[in-house]
C-alpha cells in the first residue's frame, strides 16, 4: 500500500499490443474504485530467448517492492520465461503476497484463464448443430502441442456426440498454427479431390491461410466450404469473407481479478483456478451473417493515423537520440528530451551510469538499482531540466499526483546489453493506444542513447586518464619532459607577447646516491618527491614545473620577483620538509635561477643549458663545503 491506496502489480510484455493494452486498460478502469492503483512492469520483449538485451529488460522486475504490493498478476503467456515468473512467486511469497496467473498454472497462486476447451466446442458445435454439416475437416496446430491436441479431443468428441465417426487419417491436418504450413496443409488436402463441408481450425492465423488456399484453388468459402478459427485476433475484421471464431475477452478477464481482489487476503492465499468464458464470435465464414467486432474503414483510419504519427515521431526521437549521445554534460543531455511528444514522462538513472569513472561493460559491479538514483528527465516539471538524486524507494517524483490521477503506471527498464541503466515510467491520462504504442520507441532512443553516452563518457575518462599518465610524473605529480611541451609553449608565448621576463629554476637532490645505497631506494624516492613539492610549493600557480630525469627538476615561472627570494623561499620550504620528515638524513638541493630580458626569451634548450649551469655551480660549492665538513670531522 501507498498513501491509503492498495497496490496491483501488473507483469507484462508489449503493452503496444491490442490484447495487452486491453488487458492494462480493463483492469485499471476495474480495480481503480475498490481503492487499487496499477504498477504496470513492462518489457518491450516476451524474454523468450533469454538474450542480452533481455536480460537487460527484465530488470524491471527488481523494483517491484513487495513491502508495498497487495497483489501481483503476471500474464504467464506475455512473460514466456519461467524462470523470472518462478522467481517473482518465490520473491512474493516471501511477503506474503497473492498472486494471480493469468493463462499459466503455478503452485501457489490464483489461477485465472479463458476457458479455450468450451470456447473452442461452440465453434464446433456451432458448425455441427447449427450448420448441420458432417463432412469436417480439423485443422490442428503443432503435432503434441498440449492446445493442439486439446482442440482434436473436443473435435472428436463433438463428433461423436453428433453419430459422426472421427477418422484422423482423413479428417486431420496440422497446420502449426501458422499460415504457411497451413496453406500447404490444405493444398495437399485439395489434391485428394474430397472437398469436405467444413473446415475448422484450431486458430484464427490458419483459419484466414485456409481461406486464402481454398480462394486461389477457385473453391468459394462458406458456399462450398465452411471456414472457422479460434482466439478472435483483429485480423479476423479485414478479411473476406470475415472468420467465425470464439473471442478471448480481457474485459470480462478483468472483471473477474477485479472481483477476487474484494476478497480478503486469506482468500487470494489460497490455491484456486478460474475459468472465463471466451465468445462465440459468428461472421460470414460460416455462412452466418455476423456484423464483426469492429468498423473496418473507421479503424483502418486509426491505423493509417497512428502509422504517420509513428513515422514523425520516430523521426523525432531519433533526433533526440543523437543530440543526448554529443550532450557535453549529463545536464545538457538530459535537457534535449523536451519535447511536444514527450510527456506524463520520468526517466531514472543508476549512479553508476552517471558516473564516467565506471567501465559499462565491468561485470563484477553490482547491477542493483541501489537507495539513491539520479532523476535524469521529468517532462512534468517546469522550466529547464537538471539532474538531481533522488530517494530509490518514492520511484518517482510527483508520485502522489500519479495515483490521485488514477491511471496506470507503467514501469520499463531501460539497459544496455544485459546492464540496467534505470528506468523510464510513462503515467498518461488517456488509455489512448497511440501512446502505448510510442514505449517501445522511446525505451529504445533512450537504450541506446544513454547507453551510448556513457560509453563515451568513459572512453573520454579513458584517454583523459592516460593523457595524465603520459603528462604527468607519477612520482612527483610534475609534468614529465614531453607532457608540458603544450603549457610551456602558452606561456612562452604570453609572456613574449606581454614582453615580460620568464625565471626558470634548475633543481638537483643533492647525495641521491648516498641515500639511495644506505638507507634504500623507497627513501630515495620520497627524498625526490620533497623536492619536488617543496619546488612546486615555491612557484604560482601558472608555473610549469617539470620532472627533467632522476633528480633534475625545472621550473618555468611568470614572475619579476628577485631571484634571491625564490631561491631562499625554496630552500626554506625544503628545510621545513625535511625537518619534519623525521629522516637520519637531511633532504638538500641545488638550485640554479635564470631570468630572461623582457626583450628576448631563448629557446627551451638554451633557458636550461643557462639555469643548469647555474645550478651545477651551486652543487659544486655544496659538495665543497660538505668535503670541508668530512675533513675537519676526520681531524678532530
Amino acid at each position: 500500500m501507498i498513501d491509503n491506496y492498495k497496490i496491483a502489480a501488473l507483469c507484462v510484455s508489449r503493452i503496444f499490443d491490442d490484447s495487452t493494452h486491453e488487458i492494462v486498460s480493463e483492469l485499471n478502469k476495474n480495480i481503480i474504485d475498490k481503492g487499487y492503483r496499477l504498477f504496470v512492469y513492462h518489457t518491450c520483449s516476451d524474454l523468450y530467448w533469454d538474450t542480452l538485451s533481455e536480460k537487460g529488460e527484465a530488470a524491471v522486475f527488481d523494483l517491484i517492492d513487495m513491502r508495498t504490493v497487495d497483489v501481483l498478476i503476471i500474464c504467464d503467456d506475455m512473460i514466456k520465461n519461467k524462470r523470472i515468473i518462478e522467481k517473482l512467486i518465490d520473491k512474493a511469497g516471501i511477503f506474503d503476497v497473492p498472486v494471480i496467473i493469468i493463462d499459466g498454472k503455478y503452485r501457489g497462486t490464483i489461477t485465472i484463464g479463458f476457458d479455450y476447451r468450451k470456447g473452442f466446442e461452440d465453434v464446433v458445435r456451432h458448425v455441427v448443430e447449427f450448420h448441420g454439416k458432417r463432412k469436417l475437416h480439423f485443422m490442428a496446430g503443432i503435432q503434441g502441442n498440449p492446445y493442439s491436441d486439446e482442440r482434436i479431443r473436443v473435435f472428436a468428441k463433438v463428433l461423436k456426440d453428433n453419430g459422426i465417426p472421427f477418422d484422423p487419417t482423413k479428417m486431420l491436418s496440422y497446420g502449426d498454427f501458422w499460415a504457411g504450413p497451413a496453406s500447404a496443409a490444405t493444398e495437399k488436402l485439395l489434391e485428394r479431390g474430397e472437398l469436405p463441408e467444413a473446415i475448422i481450425c484450431a486458430n484464427d492465423a490458419m483459419a484466414i491461410a485456409v481461406c486464402g488456399a481454398l480462394s486461389n484453388a477457385g473453391v468459394r468459402v462458406p458456399d462450398e466450404v465452411i471456414v472457422t478459427g479460434f482466439d478472435g485476433i483483429m485480423d479476423i475484421n479485414f478479411t473476406s469473407p470475415r472468420i467465425t471464431s470464439s473471442l478471448c475477452c480481457y474485459g470480462d478477464l478483468a472483471q473477474k481479478i477485479a472481483g477476487l481482489l474484494s476478497l480478503g487476503r486469506e482468500e487470494l492465499m489460497k490455491e484456486t483456478e478460474f475459468r472465463i468464458k471466451t465468445r462465440l464470435a459468428i461472421s460470414e465464414s460460416c455462412g452466418c451473417r455476423g456484423s464483426g467486432l469492429i468498423n473496418p474503414a473507421m479503424h483502418l483510419t486509426d491505423l493509417n493515423t497512428r502509422f504517420y504519427r509513428y513515422r514523425e515521431e520516430e523521426k523525432t526521437l531519433n533526433e533526440i537520440g543523437v543530440r543526448i549521445l554529443s550532450g557535453t554534460s549529463l545536464k545538457s543531455a538530459a535537457n534535449e528530451l523536451r519535447s511536444p511528444i514527450l510527456y506524463n514522462m520520468r526517466c531514472m538513472l543508476r549512479n553508476e551510469v552517471i558516473d564516467e569513472r565506471i567501465d559499462p561493460f565491468e561485470t563484477d559491479s553490482d547491477r542493483s538499482f541501489g537507495e539513491t538514483l539520479c532523476v535524469f528527465f521529468d517532462s512534468d516539471a517546469p522550466g529547464p531540466f537538471a539532474p538531481h538524486d533522488f530517494p530509490a524507494k518514492s520511484i518517482i517524483p510527483g508520485l502522489d499526483e500519479v495515483l490521485e490521477a488514477g491511471y496506470p503506471l507503467i514501469i520499463t527498464a531501460i539497459s544496455f546489453l544485459d546492464v540496467p541503466l534505470g528506468y523510464v515510467t510513462f503515467s498518461f491520462r488517456s488509455y489512448d493506444i497511440s501512446n502505448y504504442g510510442k514505449i517501445p520507441q522511446v525505451v529504445n532512443v533512450l537504450n541506446n542513447s544513454i547507453g551510448g553516452y556513457r560509453n563515451l563518457r568513459y572512453q573520454q575518462y579513458i584517454i583523459k586518464k592516460v593523457e595524465e599518465l603520459s603528462q604527468f610524473d607519477q612520482l612527483t605529480g610534475l609534468y614529465t619532459r614531453g607532457g608540458s611541451q603544450r603549457v610551456l609553449d602558452r606561456l612562452i608565448s604570453k609572456l613574449r607577447d606581454q614582453r615580460r621576463p620568464i625565471t626558470v629554476i634548475m633543481s638537483d637532490l643533492d647525495n641521491l646516491k648516498y641515500i639511495n645505497d644506505n638507507f634504500g631506494h623507497n627513501e630515495g624516492d620520497f627524498a625526490i618527491r620533497a623536492v619536488a613539492s617543496a619546488l612546486k610549493a615555491s612557484c604560482p600557480d601558472n608555473s610549469v614545473c617539470i620532472r627533467m630525469g632522476g633528480d633534475e627538476m625545472a621550473a618555468f615561472i611568470a614572475t619579476s620577483a628577485p631571484m634571491e627570494d625564490i631561491k631562499a623561499e625554496f630552500e626554506a620550504r625544503l628545510k621545513t620538509i625535511s625537518k619534519n620528515a623525521g629522516k637520519p638524513y637531511p633532504i638538500t638541493a641545488s638550485i640554479g635561477v635564470y631570468r630572461s630580458s623582457k626583450e628576448l626569451i631563448p629557446s627551451f634548450e638554451e633557458m636550461l643549458r643557462s639555469a643548469d649551469e647555474i645550478m651545477y655551480a651551486v652543487k659544486a660549492e655544496h659538495r665543497k663545503n660538505r668535503d670541508k665538513l668530512i675533513s675537519a670531522a676526520k681531524n678532530q
